[in-house]
């Protein structure tokens, strides 16, 4: 199986068991390829391309992804404990990088300020994830646990929480309007109002 290397380009490719431990990787670009029970924990990716790449059982914790670009990608079981988002290459022209994460674990990740339109996070780990400023319209978040997640001053409109728990949201200080919460778990948003519940 071919390792990737930097300046060089891979189409339709499948690498499997890939370890890319502490690795440095530049400029390379992926375009239709998987990644499957691959390594890159420390990994420096740095303005790699990736465009309709699927990551399966991959472990991408703490990676580097300064410049990189993301457009298309599908993370499926993976964990991605530690990614500063912010530093990747997010083009203006592009409003919808149609990101995917399925049953991924995302702690002490940071998303803020990024326009994230259509976004989906389906039954993921969401700990300690900063997402102020950040435009989520649209974006799907479902059954997932958002235990000390940051949200201040985020586009939340027509967003869909459906079974997620655990997050606190200021409608205050956060666009809600038309977003979508499990009745159980929308007690969560009148914290900011000051309002006390009783049975």
């Amino acid at each position: 199986m071919e390792h990737p290397v930097s300046n060089q380009d891979y189409f339709q490719q499948t690498f499997d068991k890939l370890d890319l431990i502490s690795a440095s990787l530049e400029s390379a670009r992926f375009e239709e390829c998987v990644f499957n029970n691959c390594n890159f924990t420390s990994a420096q990716l740095t303005r790699c391309k990736f465009t309709q790449c699927t990551f399966n059982h991959c472990n991408l914790s703490v990676t580097g992804i300064s410049w990189s670009t993301f457009y298309e990608v599908a993370f499926n079981e993976c964990k991605l404990s530690g990614i500063d988002w912010t530093r990747a290459q997010w083009p203006t022209f592009n409003l919808d990088p149609e990101l995917q994460f399925t049953q991924c674990l995302l702690t002490n990740a940071s998303f803020q300020g990024l326009k994230l339109n259509g976004l989906t996070l389906d039954e993921c780990k969401l700990h300690e994830v900063d997402f102020r400023e950040c435009d989520l319209a649209n974006a799907t978040i479902t059954g997932c646990d958002l235990a000390g997640s940051l949200f201040n001053n985020t586009n939340l409109r027509a967003a869909d929480f459906t079974d997620s728990w655990n997050f606190t949201i200021d409608v205050m200080h956060n666009t809600v309007a038309r977003a979508k919460f499990s009745r159980l778990e929308a007690v969560n948003l009148l914290e900011g109002l000051g309002i006390e519940l009783v049975d």
